[in-house]
């Protein structure tokens, strides 16, 4: 099952997590509850309540180079372009 993060963001208005991304964000943020399902709706709510930036936060920075960030407390998203206008694929979930 895709899910979708959907943003008010001039430019972001849709996010989508790759595979790697939700395998990191499990690792990195436990869920309590059991089953993907409780993942993905967990990791949809922290990429809605992101802020898009240009701008790693400073723990962030890598050689890895990304036109922009969602961030969410002590967690980051690097995000590339889809092939649709307005749609991200955050590629990783990174933390403090």
């Amino acid at each position: 099952m895709r899910r979708v993060a959907r943003l008010d963001h001039p430019d972001v208005r849709e996010i989508v997590p790759s595979h790697h991304a939700v395998v990191r964000f499990r690792q990195r943020r436990p869920v309590r509850e059991r089953g993907g399902e409780a993942v993905a709706d967990a990791l949809i709510a922290v990429l809605e309540d992101s802020h898009v930036t240009r701008w790693p936060p400073a723990w962030a920075v890598s050689d890895q180079r990304t036109e922009l960030w969602a961030v969410n407390g002590e967690l980051a998203f690097p995000l590339e372009r889809s092939g649709s206008p307005g749609r991200y694929v955050a590629t990783t979930c990174l933390s403090r």
